[in-house]
């Protein structure tokens, strides 16, 4: 078995079956040919669902073996691609791994390549809230990204647009939350009893505890005694479902209501999501060979740096996986 080979991007024929939490990948209703050379060897990465598995043996022509067991949901009749990484990878590794042949290399300097959150935001009920803007280049195309959020925040930015003409990295910016609005004037949603604030399922869905929020008694109201409009409090518990109770300090006790306000249109806006932007390889070629490539990204007082490093030299890369919004051609 060689400990690398030059497919970026490979179809296996046929089409395979995988189950939930098993290491096993079954031919489908298309036949496949596992064993037949050139196919796909132990060692390879199997793309199922476009995430990869390290292939840990091949049992025969229909049947072969994860190093680990699928983690998504079963399925039937899937296509599958190979990508011949250099083996002693991990698979974690083999997500920053590209094959760039040498159109690739000078290519991609004036591209966005990744949409990075830098804080995650809070209270953002679904990823419509999150629209995501980056800046045009002096003359090209803009780049473009759909916010991914989970439990009201902004986990990760894809890619829908990687743009043109950049000559400086671009800001980004992301719409803030829309803002949870209640009727403080209403003794059942600004309860005093119990110091809580009744709000919808999905906007206190959208909030953990400890997640900072403005509130506001909106225009003509009067705030809520026992807290000030225009000012940051925390979730300080969530006591079901569709209420919650604000402390001044992360933290901090829960905040005593002693009288409802007046308005009906009191405000409660979780902090907003931030991200940036980082552009592609680039003329002069920052990669020095065609062939397997790793890609890093610095932390600490690297933040933000990209370097380069040709992990296997080779002149030639077969077919082309999904990254030409890191290498374009």
């Amino acid at each position: 078995m060689s400990l690398w080979g030059n497919a970026d991007s490979a179809a296996i024929t046929g089409n395979v079956n995988v189950e939930e939490n098993s290491a096993t990948v079954a031919e489908g209703s298309s036949s496949t040919a596992f064993t037949t050379a050139g196919q796909i060897d132990v060692g390879d990465l199997m793309m199922i669902v476009d995430v990869p598995y390290r292939v840990k043996s091949i049992e025969s022509a229909s049947s072969l073996t994860l190093t680990e067991v699928y983690a998504g949901s079963t399925a039937t009749n899937l296509t599958v691609l190979k990508r011949e990484t250099p083996r002693n990878l991990s698979i974690t590794d083999s997500d920053a791994i590209f094959g760039v042949d040498e159109t690739e290399m000078t290519a991609g300097g004036d591209n966005v390549v990744s949409l990075a959150v830098n804080s995650g935001g809070t209270g953002y009920v679904d990823a419509d809230d999150a629209a995501v803007t980056v800046s045009a280049p002096g003359s090209g195309t803009t780049a473009t990204g759909t916010s991914v959020v989970t439990a009201g925040k902004v986990t990760s930015i894809t890619i829908t647009e990687d743009g043109a003409g950049y000559t400086s990295t671009p800001t980004v910016t992301i719409h803030g939350a829309t803002a949870s609005t209640f009727d403080a004037s209403d003794a059942a949603v600004a309860v005093l009893a119990s110091d809580t604030i009744v709000l919808t399922s999905a906007q206190v869905a959208a909030l953990a505890v400890d997640d900072a929020v403005t509130y506001a008694a909106g225009t003509g109201g009067t705030a809520i005694v026992g807290l000030t409009t225009a000012t940051v409090y925390y979730i300080h518990s969530k006591p079901s479902a569709t209420t919650i109770k604000l402390s001044a300090t992360l933290g901090g006790d829960a905040i005593d209501l002693t009288e409802v306000g007046v308005g009906t249109s009191h405000t409660l806006t979780g902090a907003t999501a931030t991200a940036s932007a980082t552009l592609g390889s680039g003329t002069p070629a920052t990669v020095t060979h065609s062939g397997w490539v790793k890609r890093t990204v610095g932390t600490g007082g690297r933040a933000g740096r990209v370097t380069y490093e040709t992990l296997v030299a080779m002149n030639t890369i077969t077919g082309d996986t999904a990254d030409d919004a890191e290498f374009s051609e």
